[in-house]
C-alpha cells in the first residue's frame, strides 16, 4: 500500500512538473512573443512617418496619402485586434507582415510616381496659363 501510495504521489508531482512544458509543445501556433509586438507597432510608426513625409515634401497627393493613411488605419485596427488576448500567434503575424509589406510596395509606388502626376498637372491645367 505505501508503494503504491508513493507511486501515485510520484506520478502526480511529475505530471505537475511537465505538464505546461508539454502544453506549450501542442499549442505552438499560440505565441506571445513581445519583440514581434514590438517590431509590428515600429513598422506601422515608421510606415506613418513615410506617408506624413511624402505629403510634408508633396510627393503625395491628397488622394493617395488618404488612401495609404486609411490602409494604415485598417492594419491598426487588425493588429490591435489580434492583440487583444495578450498573445499574437504566427498566423497573425505573418498576416500582419504581409499586409505591411503591401503597404510598403505601395507608400512607394505613390511617391515615386512624380512624373506621371506632373504630366497630369500639367495637362489639365496648362491651358489656364497661355496667357502668360
Amino acid at each position: 500500500m505505501n508503494a503504491i501510495h508513493k507511486l501515485v504521489v510520484a506520478t502526480t508531482l511529475s505530471l505537475i512538473v511537465t505538464g505546461p512544458a508539454l502544453a506549450g509543445h501542442t499549442d505552438r501556433q499560440r505565441i506571445c512573443d513581445h519583440q514581434w509586438v514590438e517590431r509590428i507597432d515600429q513598422r506601422l510608426d515608421r510606415q506613418y512617418r513615410r506617408i506624413q513625409r511624402g505629403v510634408d515634401q508633396h510627393s503625395l497627393s491628397y488622394k493617395e496619402s488618404k488612401q495609404l493613411k486609411k490602409k494604415h488605419r485598417k492594419i491598426r485596427r487588425l493588429s490591435r485586434e489580434y492583440q487583444e488576448d495578450g498573445y499574437l500567434s504566427r498566423k497573425e503575424f505573418k498576416r500582419l507582415t504581409r499586409k505591411l509589406d503591401r503597404l510598403s510596395d505601395r507608400i512607394w509606388e505613390y511617391k515615386h510616381n512624380d512624373l506621371e502626376r506632373y504630366v497630369i498637372y500639367h495637362d489639365r491645367y496648362a491651358h489656364q496659363n497661355k496667357d502668360w
